[in-house]
């Protein structure tokens, strides 16, 4: 005689749920949009000029010339394809083709890839000049060392001195104070929520960007990123780049964004579901970025 236990139902989910990840574009706001047509378009940087003193009477009027400089921002098309067989559905069973936890898994894939370009472009070689094949690499006067301190020179994470010779580099190149971005990792905010500096207010607003709350310190507004990348700086590992930025310091362009759902005949009538955008991103003016070295070293 058969146990009661083998005829009781087997109960199991009948729809996917998305594996943990960054949902959501976090840099998209804080940088300018130029969205424009074609692969490339360059872009026109008036130089700073200065008045000079008179002091000749009735002489000759100096013949000026108008001084500027270009950069160019580069676009690629990207992509996103999931396939689906023609039998899949019917060998799921009960449970459902995941095609629109497909188009929302694109969406957030591209989310994330928005903030992939932007942050490659903050510390990217970009392309200068009258036919934009002029290098221009990242200045390391723009980097602050890992080792940076006010006093003693050690291996460090994200400390309030960092962020002072961040905001002083950004002052004395006449940054703008409004719309200054702050990109971190999640070991940063814990380097500043050990430092002795911090007074009771300074502590409260960093304790709040632990808990996930929007917030700005030094002038900064913070933003959370854990895309940020990590390596070998000058001999030392782990070392992640944390930047300093104001918003116009990024030109952003996103574009011809679709979603489509077509089968495939020469794949045995597949289903597939295909995202695709075209983006790319440039640095405006090197002394509107600062790269802060974090060492995440535990």
């Amino acid at each position: 005689m058969a146990d009661i236990q083998e005829f009781y139902p087997t109960e199991f989910q009948r729809n996917f749920d998305q594996a943990l990840q960054q949902m959501d574009a976090r840099l998209a706001t804080a940088v300018t949009r130029a969205d424009f047509t074609g692969k490339k378009k360059w872009f026109n940087l008036a130089s700073a000029r200065s008045f000079s003193k008179i002091i000749t009477r009735k002489g000759d009027t100096p013949d000026g010339e108008f001084d500027a400089t270009k950069y160019w921002l580069t676009q690629s098309p990207w992509e996103l394809a999931t396939v689906f067989d023609e039998w899949d559905e019917h060998f799921l069973g009960s449970i459902v083709l995941p095609t629109s936890d497909t188009v929302q898994s694109h969406a957030m894939a591209l989310n994330r890839t928005q903030d992939d370009v932007i942050i490659s472009a903050l510390d990217a070689t970009r392309y200068i000049g009258e036919d934009g094949v002029t290098t221009d690499a990242f200045p390391s006067s723009q980097s602050i060392a890992s080792t940076y301190a006010e006093s003693g020179s050690a291996s460090s994470g994200l400390t309030i001195a960092k962020l002072r010779r961040a905001k002083y580099l950004m002052d004395v190149a006449e940054v703008p104070p409004s719309e200054r971005y702050l990109v971190y990792g999640a070991q940063q905010v814990n380097d500043l929520l050990r430092t002795t500096e911090l007074t009771s207010a300074d502590y409260n607003t960093v304790k709040a960007l632990v808990d996930g709350q929007p917030g700005s310190f030094l002038g900064f507004k913070f933003i959370d990123s854990q895309r940020l990348p990590v390596g070998t700086v000058a001999t030392i590992a782990d070392v992640r780049s944390c930047f300093a930025f104001h918003k116009s310091a990024i030109k952003f362009s996103l574009q011809g964004v679709a979603t489509k759902m077509n089968e495939l005949p020469h794949k045995r009538h597949s289903l597939q579901i295909r995202s695709i955008a075209m983006m790319g991103a440039v640095r405006t003016e090197n002394a509107k970025v600062v790269r802060i070295y974090a060492d995440e070293t535990p």
